[in-house]
């Protein structure tokens, strides 16, 4: 779950992008708080996974906050209406990238595409077994299996069997990569070697049955993967 925020001091454009968040990352947001005063920002003692900073703005501009959030694990993508600053923003912090105003939509979808994909090593599935609390993370994750009252987790070396719902386990993870594919099994794009009219073949040799009704949808998510992760 993400911890987001939004600082620029034009409330309209706060609006704007803050729908565009909420549609994008749907429900995986664990907070999302805007800002127009960046100085409430740099006050407020929060940790965030995602900033979108305004770089013009007065009191404090976005170049200045991005130097103080540097020194988290924020990933900081600059907005500006302004590109000449955007030179300045890049040498000046480490930052994740840039969305043109005039251009918010386009920009918006490539750079998030970005962040998703290079912040899939961090995410991370933690579940209990026996009292102990396992992270896995979700790249190594192959595809999880329906049994009874219990999901499989598969990765490459190692299986967990957790006492929970296939439905509740995935219900987070569509925009990861992941995908239903069978009443019983959920795969993980990544590791998608090849789709027949009645199976899937995955990586390390796995292979799991794919439901006829549910055959175009996982193609079409399959090559929109395939074409994102080649960008």
């Amino acid at each position: 779950m993400l911890k987001i925020a939004v600082c620029d001091d034009e409330r309209e454009f706060i609006n704007i992008i803050a729908g565009l968040i909420k549609r994008t990352f749907s429900n995986n947001i664990e907070t999302l708080d805007t800002y127009t005063n960046p100085r409430h920002l740099l006050n407020c003692g929060k940790s965030y996974d995602l900033l979108f900073l305004d770089i013009d703005m007065p009191i404090l501009n976005g170049i200045q906050l991005a130097k103080y959030y540097n020194k988290s694990n924020a990933s900081i993508i600059f907005v500006t209406n302004k590109e000449a600053l955007v030179f300045e923003a890049y040498n000046s912090t480490d930052s994740f990238g840039f969305i043109r105003k005039s251009r918010l939509t386009e920009d918006f979808e490539n750079v998030i595409k970005r962040f998703n994909r290079n912040n899939q090593l961090m995410h991370s599935l933690t579940v209990v077994i026996n009292s102990q609390i396992y992270k896995i993370r979700l790249s190594d994750i192959i595809y999880i299996e329906k049994m009874v009252n219990s999901v499989i987790i598969h990765t490459a070396d190692k299986t967990y069997t957790q006492r929970n719902t296939l439905a509740e386990i995935g219900k987070n993870l569509h925009s990861h990569g992941f995908i239903r594919v069978h009443a019983g099994y959920i795969v993980n794009l990544d590791h998608v070697l090849q789709i027949s009219s009645n199976e899937i073949i995955l990586s390390h040799s796995e292979r799991v049955p794919v439901s006829r009704n549910r055959l175009k949808y996982v193609k079409t998510e399959f090559l929109k993967r395939s074409a994102e992760l080649n960008e």
